[in-house]
């Protein structure tokens, strides 16, 4: 928020005057967005673009990009806006506040706020004549008003509307004291109109609240008025207020010429720089709609043409644009209706649209659907043709040089400003198609078409690039010549293999933009050699295993990597080398064989051998051992090492491999009788995180008992596969007395 000037805080301190209901904000590098559309228009001096948001209540300022450089909030709904013709001044109407307020352009502080004594509108604005034209009204008696920028008499205290002698502030908005009610201070007739007026209290005594006042108390507010609160928002600003209802007040009623039938409800209104003087109006919401033009160049409005209420014409109007250099209306962007003699008739129409802007100059923008096509006047195939997306285009504005046209797109959620740039320079189509395949070192064919809505010059070059393996960068081909009809050709032999991409590009012209087009052909490589070594074969656990990849003939690229990818989800796959293959075509790697492993090894190819890739898979045992306790001796039986023990002892094994989630090992046990081992049976029992697991043995309580055990990690069968399946050795124990 913008910091209040020290004299506005003393004048706030002193209860003189409260400050304005308006907030501006810092510049911003966002894309303008408004919530609701409330106007558009474009500034030629700051070369800005204003936007009003109606759901927001406030008027956003950007730049000729798009980007957000101002804001000013608080205003209430906006529904419309206008230009001074000499941009000094910006206006907005806010239908609910029944109030225009007139902004600087330059620093969206609000000069003055006018009061409409209506209790519906303002609604529509336009500039032209020297002031600022509004449409009010309900939806049987609509009519046309004025504001004189000009005006420099002094205007009639407005009164206070509000509950209290105190004004309800808006949130963030300063007030005085109670004991100092506000006053609005009175211009000075010898001042500068167009400046803002100054904030010094008005010596003027308060209006006493008994009077009968000269304009309506504005009616509720919704929406983004509803943060103003239920004061009269016109009263104790520090901008200037000026009361209308005064008999020559800046603010003028009922300004539509006497005769015709007049308007059912707030006519659509638009003015053109290229035509002074003259103010279009549109009737809206009834589908016999009423047209008319007026000359508002005198001192009183003057019908120059007149249509009333009948089909002939159009079935409702939904967008209205004064046609500069001709005695012309544009309705809904599409139909051009004449008022020469007085009364309208159609003359001649553009491609079906919705609405349009159009450019001192002539040039039409046409919203289309989803798209906005540009046509000189009285064209009917477009210059250039966006494409603005699925949710539309809700209001387009020419900047005033015709070097862009502003867009308001939506976007499902708001609406977007967009810059659409070079409107005046056709697009052509240009195509291009090249083999999907072809061989190395053999010529193919390359072909397509350039084509345009607007004429091109004869003997159009175009521009070709080769892309591929050894000019990444591209290479530039000959020209090739458009022929009479469009068409063109050109023969090329690639002369490396892969991805070819041949890129054709039309410079473009003082009528039609640059375009370029590319196509992408598969040429053939020569098939590599690549082999790896130690496919399928078991190491034992942490062996450091040499893999070797062999390369065979190639052109240039001589670089070959080899990758490790142990199995199981917590080892991720790794480079274990990479580098050029000796003299013999060879690149060896070591492996840390604790896991199965697939190892591969990659050549990424060059100009004339494809790439391939090979892999092995080789295995790995686990690490097992088994430590035997609670025996008291160690001694043979034949040549077989026994761990003995007593006949009541337990023997307690405990086996030791390497840790993995969910990792069990087997613990097999056999009996020895009558010289044969039988098996009993096998049982698994989890590992602990350290890798071990303990199992106790129950003693047999008789002598002369022979036995083995052992621990097995089986291949899947324990938990996991990430290793081979391993067996641990027997371990022995007799039990003695």
């Amino acid at each position: 928020m913008r910091s209040t000037s020290t004299a506005t805080a003393l004048a706030v301190l002193f209860s003189s005057v409260a400050l304005s209901v308006a907030v501006t904000g810092p510049a911003s590098a966002a894309v303008a967005t408004v919530q609701a559309p409330g106007g558009i228009v474009a500034d030629a001096a700051l070369k800005r673009v204003f936007l009003g948001d109606s759901g927001n209540g406030r008027v956003v300022a950007a730049n000729y990009a798009g980007t957000v450089v101002d804001t000013a909030g608080g205003l209430g709904s906006v529904s419309d806006l206008a230009l001074s013709d000499d941009g000094r001044t910006l206006y907005a109407s806010l239908p609910a506040r029944h109030q225009i307020v007139a902004l600087d352009p330059a620093t969206l502080d609000i000069k003055v706020r006018y009061s409409i004594p209506t209790d519906t509108g303002p609604r529509h604005l336009a500039f032209t004549g020297g002031k600022l034209w509004f449409s009010y009204g309900d939806q049987w008696d609509g009519d046309l008003g004025s504001v004189d920028p000009n005006w420099t008499g002094t205007p009639d205290p407005l009164p206070d509307t509000s509950p209290t002698a105190t004004p309800t502030p808006t949130s963030g908005e300063p007030t005085a004291p109670p004991s100092q009610p506000p006053t609005s201070p009175a211009p000075d007739p010898s001042d500068d109109p167009s400046a803002e007026p100054s904030t010094d209290p008005s010596t003027e005594p308060s209006p006493d609240p008994s009077d009968e006042p000269t304009s309506p108390t504005p009616s509720p507010e919704t929406s983004a008025d509803s943060s103003s609160g239920s004061s009269d928002p016109s009263v104790g600003t520090s901008a200037e207020v000026l009361a209308a209802g005064v008999a020559d007040g800046p603010v003028s009623m009922e300004q539509f010429p006497e005769g015709p039938l007049g308007f059912w409800g707030q006519a659509l209104l638009d003015a053109s720089t290229a035509a002074p003087g003259l103010l279009a109006l549109g009737e809206i919401g009834d589908s016999s709609a009423t047209l008319a033009v007026v000359d508002v160049s005198g001192p009183t409005p003057q019908l120059v043409g007149y249509h009333d209420r009948s089909y002939e014409l159009n079935n409702g109007i939904g967008d209205l644009d004064l046609v500069p250099g001709a005695p012309q209306v544009l309705t809904d962007g599409t139909d051009r209706n004449t008022y020469a003699n007085g009364t309208f008739t159609k003359t001649g129409a553009y491609p079906g649209g919705q609405s349009a802007d159009i450019a001192p100059n002539g040039l039409v923008a046409q919203v289309s659907g989803s798209k906005v096509a540009v046509y000189r006047p009285n064209a009917t195939r477009p210059l250039r043709t966006y494409t603005m997306g699925a949710y539309g285009t809700a209001d387009l504005a020419w900047a005033p040089d015709s070097s862009r046209v502003f867009a308001l797109v939506g976007t499902g959620t708001g609406y977007t400003l967009k810059a659409l740039t070079d409107p005046t320079k056709n697009v052509p189509t240009l195509t291009v198609n090249a083999p999907s395949n072809a061989t190395r070192a053999k010529k193919l064919t390359v072909s397509g078409k350039l084509s345009a809505t607007v004429a091109l010059p004869a003997g159009v070059r175009l521009s070709v690039t080769r892309t591929d393996l050894e000019t990444p960068n591209g290479r530039a081909l000959p020209s090739v010549t458009v022929k009479a009809n469009g068409t063109y050709s050109f023969t090329n032999t690639p002369p490396v293999g892969g991805t070819v991409t041949y890129k054709v590009a039309y410079a473009g012209d003082a009528t039609h933009a640059p375009v370029t087009v590319s196509d992408k052909v598969a040429v053939s490589r020569a098939a590599a050699t690549l082999t790896l070594n130690n496919n399928k074969k078991l190491y034992d656990y942490g062996t450091d295993v040499r893999f070797t990849a062999h390369l065979g003939r190639t052109y240039k690229n001589r670089t070959v990597e080899i990758w490790a990818d142990p199995h199981g989800s917590d080892k991720p796959k790794r480079l274990v080398k990479t580098g050029k293959v000796n003299s013999a075509g060879n690149l060896s790697a070591i492996v840390d064989m604790t896991r199965d492993t697939n190892v591969t090894a990659v050549y990424k190819g060059d100009a004339r051998f494809a790439p391939k890739t090979v892999k092995v898979t080789s295995n790995a045992r686990v690490r097992i051992s088994t430590a035997v306790s609670r025996h008291y001796k160690t001694a043979k039986i034949g040549s077989t090492s026994y761990y003995w023990f007593h006949k009541n002892t337990n023997p307690v094994l405990t086996t030791t491999m390497p840790y993995y989630t969910g990792r069990q090992q087997r613990f097999d046990f056999q009996v020895y009788f009558e010289g044969t081992w039988y098996s009993g049976d096998s049982e698994y029992f989890s590992l602990a995180t350290n890798g071990k697991s303990a199992v106790e043995l129950l003693a047999p309580g008789e002598s002369g008992i022979r036995a083995r055990v052992r621990s097995t990690y089986v291949d899947g069968a324990s938990g996991d596969n990430v290793n081979s399946t391993t067996y641990g050795s027997w371990k022995y124990l007799y039990f003695s007395n």
